[in-house]
């Protein structure tokens, strides 16, 4: 597959960008989905939030990234769980 060692993700999503395609969706990685909103290289955030009560974890903005994002839709499941979809801007 890679003859020699793959490009950091932030080059190789940059890279797959500015070529003709669908979306690129990032599932589960909370470094990754940072270190692409760090980049700029992130249009379009889609979050899934489930009720549960929990006081400590990782957490996705932790740099004021969320202060760069403009709430786009929100839907709600019967469960109550919350899809909710962000615009981002590029970083300050």
């Amino acid at each position: 597959m890679w003859r020699e060692r793959p490009p950091p993700a932030a080059e190789y999503v940059s890279a797959l960008k500015q070529q003709s395609g669908g979306d690129i969706g990032v599932h589960g990685s909370i470094r990754l989905a940072q270190s692409l909103l760090r980049a700029g290289l992130v249009d379009e955030l889609r979050l899934v939030i489930s009720p549960a009560i929990a006081g400590r974890g990782r957490r996705l903005f932790e740099d004021g990234t969320l202060r760069r994002l403009e709430l786009l839709d929100v839907e709600r499941s019967a469960t109550g769980i919350l899809l909710l979809s962000y615009r981002t801007s590029s970083p300050a």
